[in-house]
């Protein structure tokens, strides 16, 4: 089970609202790209496991990173955060 805990913060500015939805098109791009890299890669993983029954630690470490990414770009932009996942 995940427990995520967000704080409330009642100040915000129009300002960075702007910013937030430049940022989120360079955020979507990003996550593209490393979405489809981390797709191939867990499945590189999968077949990793099947043949080995062991995971390699390199690809868990960066399939992690970019799961990490993800969920920390989907608070930031959804606006449960002003924490900036870059």
């Amino acid at each position: 089970m995940v427990d995520l805990k967000v704080d409330y913060d009642r100040k915000s500015s129009r300002l960075e609202l702007f910013v937030r939805i430049v940022y989120s098109i360079i955020l979507s791009i990003i996550l593209g790209l490393w979405g489809f890299v981390a797709g191939i890669l867990m499945t590189v993983q999968w077949l990793v496991i099947l043949v080995t029954g062991e995971r390699d630690k390199w690809l868990h470490d960066h399939i992690d990173s970019y799961l990490q990414f993800l969920f920390k770009s989907n608070i930031y932009l959804s606006l449960l955060s002003d924490e900036r996942p870059l």
